[in-house]
């Protein structure tokens, strides 16, 4: 099976302005140019488009490590740090993964990470794909899904149980659902207690 994000982020860009048609040449000198009465998707102020934009956009960021957000087109859970993980498993094959804009990244490897909620509760999930490139540590909704939890989302938050069981909570932010991870556990000789295993 082929390992999925469908994470897409924007990449960055200059902040050059776009020419508009007719400026410089010898006919747009006598006109203004009409002013763009749209919303910039980017900021949601009115007057310019996206690409003119002054505000740098978070999304080009890299992102806070220790946060994790649940995407229900993933296919792995996948995070950025290799040190996150208990256990580690080189990739010595070089496979992909194959992100929602129709480009590849390495993986480099993978393995085991406990994650501690905000309700005290422990999730491991296992092997997780460690690759650098990504700018979100990734849980898995199909994977969430396939082990049995419930995810109901409503009114900008989430909830998710297992067996009529509350496990964690998360939020809406910028668009993706961030849960609200308390910590990474790093367990000793890679005993795993926790409640809940992906």
């Amino acid at each position: 099976m082929e390992a999925k994000a469908n994470i897409v982020e924007k990449e960055s860009r200059n902040n050059k302005k776009r020419k508009h048609s007719g400026e410089g040449s010898s006919q747009g000198n006598s006109k203004k140019s009409k002013e763009f009465e749209g919303k910039c998707f980017n900021c949601n102020k009115q007057g310019h488009l996206d690409v003119d934009c002054r505000i740098v956009s978070e999304v080009n960021l890299v992102g806070n490590t220790k946060e994790w957000w649940v995407d229900t087109g993933a296919t792995r859970h996948i995070c950025s740090e290799k040190n996150m993980s208990s256990t580690n498993e080189a990739n010595d094959q070089g496979e992909p993964l194959f992100m929602g804009n129709s480009s590849t990244s390495k993986i480099h490897g993978q393995g085991k990470i406990v994650l501690k909620m905000t309700s005290g509760k422990e999730d491991t999930l296992n092997n997780v794909l460690h690759v650098p490139e990504i700018r979100k540590n990734i849980v898995s909704g199909s994977l969430l899904s396939k082990n049995g939890f419930k995810l109901v989302s409503e009114s900008d938050k989430f909830v998710f149980t297992k067996n009529g069981m509350y496990v964690g909570k998360g939020y809406l932010t910028d668009g993706l659902f961030k849960m609200n991870v308390m910590t990474i556990v790093h367990k000793v000789n890679n005993k795993v207690s926790s409640a809940y295993i992906l």
